[in-house]
Order: C-alpha cells, then structure tokens, then sequence
C-alpha cells in the first residue's frame, strides 16, 4: 500500500504568527481532499524565515504546548492524519531552537527535529540554538527522518539517517531566488546517494529582502523527480511506494559496497577552507 504525501506550499505571512495559523488550517483542510497520510509544512511557516525574525526571535517562541503545535495536534487527531509540521521556534530549557514536530494521527508528539545547520550568512545562529540530535523516527510507513532547509548541503547529516535505517528524508524549507538549481540538484543527490524518498517542502512569497521560488519536489530512490510545484502557493500531492526503497537497495548494493572503516574522519578549521 502507498503512503500519500500533501506538501503545503505556503505564502507565509511575514511575522504573522495568528495569521498563518489560519492560512495553515485552511491549506491543510484543502489538502484533506486527496486523503493523504503525511500533511508537509514549510520551514518556520509561522513567522517566515528572515534577519528580521532572527533578531527578535524570543517574540515569537512557543513551546510544545503553544498554539501552532496545539493546532497541528488537534488537527491531526480530528483527521487522523501524520503532521511533519514544518518549523517553529520553539523554547526548550530556556533555548530556543528551529524545531519541526512529527505528529502521529492520534494526535501525539512522536518526536521532533531540531534544525542542526544554522545560516551563518543570515545570522540565523544568533537567533537560534544549534540542534544536536538526529533522530530516525519508527512509523507505519516505515523509517522516515527530518531535515530543515540548509541542512540539505550536509552529506553527513543525510548519510547518519540512511545508515541509521531511514527510509524517507523530509525536508522543510525556506529555500530563496536565486538557488533553484541548487535545490533540485542536491535534493535529487541525497535521495540517489541515500536510496530513499525525499519529500521536500518549499514556500512561496517574500519575507524581508527573500523571494521565494517554491518548486517543493518530491524524489524517488532512483533520483527520478515524481512530482514538483510551480512558483505559487499549491498543495503538492503524491503516493509513494515503500517497496521502491530496497528494490533500489537490491540492485545497487551500496550499503554492503560501504567502506565505513577506511574512511578518514577530518575536521577542518575554518582558515584551511575559507
């Protein structure tokens, strides 16, 4: 049986909280209408992603029993659908972190993806906390993981998912004009290197100086493109077949080919790569 995905491409409103709450609702009760098993939220899809935000980052933080996750829960119960429910920030222990929360149809927390890569470039590390923790999450639909945006240019972070069982990667994102390419190429690169799905949730519209292109992609095992969005606000629908994972795995034994212990583990300062 297939597991059916809806990717909510958003026009996140700008440091909106409320007002995305019910551009959310209204979006994932539009997506209802193909029964998926999976609803996808973008990256910070209650505030948007800009300077802006990082700098006043503590006005928008709100725990896991705050309103944005409440409504993501209540909803997935009322549904009886999972919620990967895109990112938020989120206080913990007096941090605050770039956090996604995966939903169970019961309306349970089943864990949560802290953002591990924070944009340097774009002072999001002076807003946030770095997550450190790369959990693999059990499901009905088998072994699944999540990725926030930047993240996507880290083969480690992907690679420590696929070794660890994954068999779908889901990426949040805020992912801007100019970089189309990029996204496209290394969304397809960790789908082949990995041999798993990713789903990959983009949005649309502006946040300060930032256009967003959307284009949320969805990609096989084989790096085969299943289906993608344009540049407007849409809900992207697709059925993946589990099975595809390890017929893909069986043809090209890269797991058995790995060479783990041959591989040298360097850490580079910042002089020598700069």
């Amino acid at each position: 049986m297939g597991v059916k995905i809806a990717a909510i491409q958003m026009d996140i409103i700008h440091k909106d909280p409320e007002g995305n709450r019910k551009l959310a609702k209204r979006l994932m009760q539009e997506a209802l209408v193909g029964q998926p098993d999976i609803l996808v939220l973008p990256e910070t899809w209650t505030t948007g992603y800009s300077e802006e935000v990082f700098a006043t980052t503590a006005n928008y933080a709100e725990t896991a029993e705050g309103p944005s996750v409440t409504m993501l829960r209540d909803f997935a119960k009322a549904n009886g659908i999972w919620i990967a429910g895109g990112s938020l920030v989120e206080r913990y222990n007096d941090k605050l972190y770039n956090t996604v929360f995966l939903i169970d149809r019961q309306g349970d927390i089943r864990g949560r993806y802290r953002k591990m890569h924070l944009y340097s470039a774009m002072d999001e590390d002076k807003g946030f906390s770095h997550g450190t923790e790369m959990p693999v999450f059990d499901t009905e639909f088998g072994k699944l993981a999540l990725m926030t945006c930047y993240d996507i240019r880290f083969v480690e972070l992907s690679r420590t998912y696929a070794v660890g069982g994954a068999q779908m990667i889901i990426v949040v994102s805020n992912f801007p004009k100019p970089k189309l390419h990029h996204w496209r190429l290394l969304l397809q690169a960790r789908a082949i290197e990995n041999q798993l799905f990713v789903v990959a949730c983009n949005r649309v519209g502006k946040a300060g100086p930032s256009d967003y292109f959307g284009h949320s992609i969805i990609v096989d095992p084989w790096g085969e493109v299943l289906t993608e969005a344009g540049e407007e606000e849409t809900i992207l629908h697709a059925e993946l077949d589990p099975a595809a994972v390890q017929a893909v795995r069986e043809k090209i034994p890269m797991y058995y080919d790995r060479r783990p212990a041959d591989y040298p583990n360097t850490i580079l300062k910042k002089a020598e790569w700069v």
